[in-house]
């Protein structure tokens, strides 16, 4: 009986560790509520984002330069995005990828 409480339990928390919410980009823009020109131009610039991330993963840096060089794209990209969209609407943004 132990053994079967045990698995249930097991079972249980095996599921919702799988039913955790995966945040994407899409769920940031839906979360903070964007016009359809926002969201336009702001998939774009994502999409710029994970090019130049992926031509620096090619190039095969040392580690703390492919580092940098990422974060300074991210930093960019979030400069651009907040140009877009506001302050008021890229603190919602934020605050999505902030919550539980």
């Amino acid at each position: 009986m132990k053994k079967l409480m045990l698995l249930v339990f097991a079972l249980l928390l095996a599921i919702g560790i799988n039913a955790q919410e995966k945040k994407t980009f899409e769920g940031a823009v839906a979360h903070a509520q964007l016009n359809k020109e926002e969201t336009t131009k702001v998939m774009a610039v994502q999409k710029e984002k994970n090019a130049a991330i992926k031509a620096i993963r090619k190039q095969k840096l040392h580690k703390e330069v492919e580092k940098e060089k990422i974060k300074e794209v991210k930093q960019a990209t979030s400069k651009k995005i907040r140009a877009i969209v506001g302050k008021d609407k890229m603190k919602l943004m934020n605050a999505y990828w902030k919550k539980k």
